[in-house]
């Protein structure tokens, strides 16, 4: 059913339904305080700095939509960062109920598939 770049392209529309309203919020309303449920403090530059990144991959997930396998470096760079997130702040609180669970989850998800997607596309497998 779904093969080679179908499956890639699963990973940017993800992408784009998460983020369209997650960057929007962070230029144009409630900032850091909805997407990390109040539970981080609310800066301008933290707000700009993961907007900027979160717009950065939204319009490489559309570019993506286009031309998946060239595109594909983008999706290990969320693998990445994601899980250096979840490693190195959400696993040590995650007693503490301070740590936003929403986005947490959502990370989770992204790092558990998307290594998936990448496989199974063909794209880490064409360099052997």
């Amino acid at each position: 059913m779904f093969e080679g770049p179908s499956l890639l392209r699963i990973a940017y529309a993800a992408n784009i339904l998460i983020l369209v309203p997650v960057a929007s919020s962070m230029f144009f309303s409630g900032g850091t305080s909805g997407v990390f449920e109040g539970k981080v403090p609310d800066s301008e530059g933290l707000r700009l700095l993961v907007g900027s990144l979160w717009f950065a991959i939204l319009l490489g997930s559309a570019a993506g939509l286009a031309l998946p396998a060239i595109f594909a470096p983008l999706l290990l760079v969320q693998i990445v960062y994601k899980a250096t997130w979840l490693i190195t702040y959400v696993w040590p609180n995650r007693d503490d109920p301070g740590v936003p669970m929403g986005i947490s989850v959502i990370f989770l998800g992204i790092v558990l598939t998307y290594p998936l997607l990448l496989w199974f596309s063909g794209v880490w497998r064409a360099a052997e």
